[in-house]
């Protein structure tokens, strides 16, 4: 409701009254943190002008760093003769470091809407009669002093609007694998896939291919057999690591070769398994091995000539890395 306010409230005074402080922004650059000029950017973006100056007496320091659960950002603003005005604590329970930033950035915000919002109605345009007097730039820049340091909850802060992360995420990727007994032999998977996640649930549709794999008999007849899929999966996670239901459509294509009429055919089956994973987010980038057992609903076989060639594995498994670019 303060955001709602702030943000539709009057300006009028707005040039006279802008708040102007010195940043100092530390953060982990290896754990995908915002860096300073994007801290900025998100500020700016959110006031309507820039607040910072290298060459401001007053300075907000600003500090991120990694936790057991996740994030923590600290916020201290100080006075030009280094008097400590007030302390502000933020937690996040999220891997992503860009989601603590961004409550950091609105509560850095908030913090100076409310001084520059106090500038104006001592200026009059808050109502106030001209008698009067107006304040010194010094208390129309200063910070309120805050009597406690503050420990807002660990969720995002209700008021947050468009500064929050989105909770929900959309990740594109694609990766190698290995399959066994997928072909009749063990042959490189190559699989293309789309993962959407809402907090510690995520769902992903993939489409996979394989090399082809040839099966010889002694005679030097033999078939040639290739593989594609489409795989459909419901994940749960607990920190990196993360489990998987999993249904897949393949089909088998077999195609005779040795023989005086090679022919050509198809096969569609059903699949289901289960997977398990471990990821590594590298700020918008994501890296996982994974390792899927998958079930085969029906039997089937590859027949050549009439006789039996390839007797297809009721079970598969199929082992891979996998590079994933979040978009939000």
């Amino acid at each position: 409701m303060a955001a709602l306010v702030l943000a539709v409230a009057p300006r009028g005074a707005a040039a006279a009254t802008d708040t102007v402080v010195r940043l100092e922004y530390q953060a982990e650059a290896q754990a995908g943190c915002a860096g300073e000029d994007e801290l900025r950017r998100m500020v700016t973006e959110q006031l309507g002008h820039d607040p910072f100056s290298a060459d401001a007496d007053r300075r907000v320091a600003i500090t991120i760093a990694r936790t057991d659960a996740g994030f923590q950002g600290r916020i201290v603003w100080t006075e030009a003769d280094g008097r400590r005005l007030g302390e502000r604590l933020l937690s996040s329970r999220s891997r992503d470091c860009h989601e603590i930033a961004a409550n950091v950035a609105f509560a850095v915000v908030l913090q100076l809407q409310l001084v520059e919002r106090a500038a104006q109605e001592n200026t009059g345009d808050g109502g106030q009669t001209s008698e009067q007097p107006p304040p010194t730039s010094d208390d129309s820049n200063r910070p309120p002093e805050p009597t406690e340091v503050v420990h807002p909850p660990v969720e995002t802060p209700a008021g947050a609007g468009p500064a929050s992360a989105t909770p929900l995420r959309l990740a594109v990727g694609a990766g190698p694998a290995v399959g066994i007994g997928m072909t009749p032999d063990a042959t490189a998977f190559g699989r293309l896939f789309v993962a959407l996640r809402l907090g510690g649930l995520s769902a992903e549709i993939a489409a996979d291919a394989a090399l082809p794999a040839t099966q010889r008999e002694r005679d030097g007849t033999g078939v040639v057999v290739n593989a594609v899929g489409s795989t459909a999966a419901g994940c749960g996670h607990v920190s990196v690591a993360s489990a998987c239901l999993l249904g897949r459509v393949g089909w088998i294509r077999a195609r005779g070769t040795g023989v005086a009429l090679p022919s050509t055919s198809w096969g569609r089956f059903g699949e289901v398994g289960m997977r398990v994973a471990a990821t590594k987010e590298l700020g918008r980038l994501s890296v996982s091995v994974h390792a899927d057992g998958l079930v085969m609903l029906a039997r089937w076989n590859v027949v050549l000539s009439d006789a039996v060639v390839w007797n297809i594995p009721r079970l598969g498994v199929v082992a891979g890395v996998d590079v994933a670019l979040r978009f939000f």
